[in-house]
């Protein structure tokens, strides 16, 4: 996958304030839809991981094509590359390619469907809609890919957003717009012209993993800073049995990455994002 860097298109954003309470007056699970007239998401991405049973091969995944040209006319295929380097007497490098699968396009590029030999991911440029209908959409071509490749179980499933946050001004104070960002030791200067910070946050009450990852980019125009906000939670599904099982599973993921998403930034990097409407 890649990091697009299209911007200054209203995109819609569905965020979840999540409050909980008992049954003794205090708090409750409550929760709250939010939705930015232009959010920042640049990629929206649903993947599930798979054990393949025995046999299935290549021409069985290229042949999901004929079962959704109609909506993703455009087709290609999908390798891994592999590098080496060796050292010694013989000194050298080679890097060798193995098609994994296909990815197939709508005609506009927006939405992808990369069916592989080991899973299968769904994923929206912007302008992004809404949770429902990447979920819906990704759960119907799922369902196709399953039937044709019957999978002996799922072993993985993750929800991933890109978001690309643009900040009209240059040599910014990283902490007005950021709630987590790199802390530099007081003994060191304190302007930044750029990070890349990773952090990996157990999710212990399912099981999962949050991958935080914010970077400084070039910017999109002049006289702007952006920076990416990559937010990726996964669990490995040793424990998920079912279809619905495993949907259920993406719904807390979403939750999660909703709520660090808010987690992560200030009220000033709200006020770019447009009006703010809760429901």
């Amino acid at each position: 996958m890649f990091l697009p860097v299209s911007r200054n298109i209203s995109d819609t954003l569905c965020l979840e304030a999540v409050v909980q309470s008992c049954p003794s007056n205090r708090l409750r699970v409550e929760i709250v839809a939010v939705q930015y007239e232009c959010a920042p998401i640049t990629e929206a991405l649903i993947d599930i991981r798979v054990q393949a049973h025995a046999g299935l091969d290549l021409a069985v995944l290229e042949r999901l094509y004929d079962r959704v040209k109609d909506r993703y006319p455009a087709r290609k295929k999908g390798y891994s590359v592999e590098g080496r380097i060796s050292a010694g007497d013989a000194v050298g490098a080679s890097a060798t390619q193995k098609l994994l699968g296909f990815a197939f396009a709508s005609e506009d590029a927006k939405q992808v469907l990369w069916a592989r030999l080991d899973g299968f991911t769904f994923s929206r440029l912007r302008p992004y809609g809404t949770w429902d209908e990447l979920r819906d959409e990704a759960r119907r071509l799922w369902g196709i890919y399953r039937s044709a490749t019957n999978p002996s179980k799922i072993v993985r499933v993750a929800v991933r957003y890109i978001n690309q946050i643009d900040i009209p001004q240059l040599g910014i104070e990283y902490k007005d717009y950021f709630r987590t960002v790199p802390e530099v030791s007081p003994d060191l200067p304190q302007s930044l012209s750029g990070f890349f910070m990773q952090l990996q946050f157990p999710q212990e009450d399912f099981g999962g993993l949050l991958v935080l990852t914010q970077t400084a980019i070039p910017p999109a125009t002049p006289c702007t800073t952006s920076v990416i906000l990559d937010l990726d939670v996964s669990k490995d599904g040793a424990d998920i049995t079912s279809d619905d099982e495993a949907w259920a599973l993406l719904e807390t993921l979403r939750n999660r990455k909703n709520k660090f998403f808010e987690g992560c930034i200030t009220d000033r990097a709200r006020q770019l994002f447009g009006q703010r409407r809760e429901y």
